[in-house]
Order: structure tokens, then C-alpha cells, then sequence
């Protein structure tokens, strides 16, 4: 049996190595689509990778960039252009130059932050922010999914009232099956998913152990919480057709991993989908 949507990986999997290191190791595992980060220009990175690309890239270096990804053998699914909290106009305006780059690259999803508030004006302001990003996606081609983060979009309640306030064809929902348990406690993971599943375009594959704040993202299988069936039968019950990103960001106190290591979780969390999960694509 295959599977309608597209298996990726966004490079914070390779920890320290990042995209240069996805781009060596992807093809020789099976994953042919990667989920491009799109960096903030003079600000270290979580995971101390080297980015290919930030918000001050040029048109040129996003056509080198594409050129390089083409020639590993990978197409481009979407791009995490994630840069803060969107109801900061510093933030929106790095967002909106990290779009343009998305379009001159000719991809058409994007993952980013839904943003977080504090009061009602706040509420008011994020979701006109919200609503400009939608607007000038759409003339690209874009649809900007919020992250699973804190927030507006830590759970399918808050997701649900962040798409209705918002009401744009643009925005919508990147549902992340770890963070889902990351950030609330003891949810159902398939009923949140379910309730989402309309506004959902783009989806994280990442497991977990299931405890509220702990930091345990393993390779897929080795966690405990997702059953990743489920998830793909309720995706495909959906008719989602989005690309699944494979996400796995590491146990909080281990040892930095080697190279080695970190693609022996690659290669281990898609021999698990593909052989216990049903996870087939089609050719």
C-alpha cells in the first residue's frame, strides 16, 4: 500500500551538521524532499548549523541554493522560515523578506510561528499581522502553516480559534505529532489531529516519550507516544496531501551526536515508517 503525501526532513535532525550533511545523506536513505530552513541573518541557530539560506540572502544565492539541492537529488517541500513571534513588526518584516525568498525559489508552504499575545490588543494586532502574511503569500503562491508552539497554536482549541479569527485561505496549521505532547499535558494526539485535520497542510513527524516539557525526541519508534499508523491512516482518512517532515531534535543532557549518529536516526526513523508503519510512497 502507498501513501499520498511526501516524506521529508528538515535539517535540525542533523543537529551541528544541518543541511549540508541532509543533503549527503537523505537520497542514500530514501528521502528525496527536504523542508529548507531560511535562517535570521546574524543570529546563531539553536542547532549551530551553518544556514544555507537567511532573510539577507540575495535572489542569486536562493537560485545557487536550489541548483544545490537539485543536484543532491532532493526537490524542496517547503521551507521552515520560523523567526519569532509574527505580532513583532521586526518580526513580520524578516518574515515577509523570507517569503519573498520562498517565492523566487518557487515553493508553495511555509512553516513559521503563530505567534503568542498577552492582552486583547495584542490579539488584535497579531491576527492583522497574521492576515498581511497571508496576503502577500497568496499573491506567491504560498500558504504559511503556524508551528505546534506555545501560544496560539500549542493545541488544536487554540489552533481552531487562530484560523477562524484570522480566516485566511493562506494561513493554516503545521501539526507537529511531538509537540503536541511537548506542550500540553496528556493530550490525544489523534483527536487533536482530528479536530485540526481541515486547516492542516503540512505536518512534523516526530516522536516523543509523551511527558509534559521533556525534551526526549528520539528516532521514530523509539519514543513511545505516536502511533504512527494511526496517524497515517487519520491523514489519509483526511485526504491530506501535504508533504510529513521527518523532525527529531534529541534526549535534553545526551552526549552531541556524531554525523554518524545522527543519520543513524535518520535511517532508523524511516526503516520504521516504511516497514512497521506502512509509510510507502509512490513512485
Amino acid at each position: 500500500m502507498t501513501t499520498p503525501f511526501m516524506l521529508s526532513c528538515l535539517p535540525n535532525s542533523y543537529g551541528r551538521f544541518g543541511p549540508l550533511a541532509a543533503l549527503e545523506h537523505l537520497p542514500r536513505v530514501g528521502v528525496h524532499a527536504l523542508e529548507l530552513p531560511i535562517k535570521n541573518a546574524g543570529i546563531p541557530s539553536f542547532f549551530k548549523e551553518t544556514p544555507l539560506l537567511t532573510d539577507a540572502s540575495s535572489p542569486e544565492d536562493a537560485w545557487r541554493v536550489k541548483q544545490q539541492i537539485e543536484e543532491a537529488g532532493l526537490e524542496i517541500s517547503s521551507c521552515n522560515i520560523s523567526s519569532g513571534n509574527p505580532l513583532e513588526q521586526a518580526v513580520l518584516a524578516r518574515t515577509l523578506s523570507k517569503l519573498e525568498l520562498v517565492g523566487q525559489l518557487g515553493v508553495r508552504l511555509v512553516v513559521a510561528g503563530g505567534g503568542e499575545v498577552t492582552s486583547s490588543s495584542d490579539w488584535a494586532q497579531l491576527v492583522a499581522n497574521l492576515r498581511q502574511l497571508g496576503a502577500f503569500a497568496a499573491e506567491r503562491n504560498i500558504t504559511y502553516c503556524c508551528e505546534t508552539h506555545p501560544g496560539t497554536c500549542e493545541n488544536s482549541a487554540r489552533m481552531l480559534e487562530l484560523m477562524e479569527a484570522v480566516d485566511h485561505p493562506h494561513v493554516r496549521i503545521n501539526f507537529d505529532t511531538g509537540n503536541i505532547f511537548y506542550y500540553n499535558e496528556q493530550p490525544d494526539l489523534l483527536q487533536e489531529l482530528r479536530a485540526v485535520l481541515p486547516f492542516v497542510r503540512h505536518i512534523h513527524l516526530k516522536d516523543t516519550n509523551g511527558r509534559y516539557k521533556d525534551w526526549h525526541f528520539p528516532a521514530l519508534g523509539e519514543g513511545g507516544a505516536v502511533d504512527f499508523v494511526a496517524v497515517r491512516e487519520q491523514l489519509i482518512a483526511g485526504s491530506y496531501r501535504g508533504p510529513c517532515s521527518l523532525e527529531i531534535e534529541g534526549i535534553e543532557g545526551e552526549p552531541e551526536p556524531t554525523l554518524p549518529q545522527y543519520e543513524e536516526r535518520i535511517a532508523k526513523s524511516v526503516q520504521y515508517l516504511r516497514e512497521h508503519c506502512g509509510w510507502n510512497e509512490a513512485e
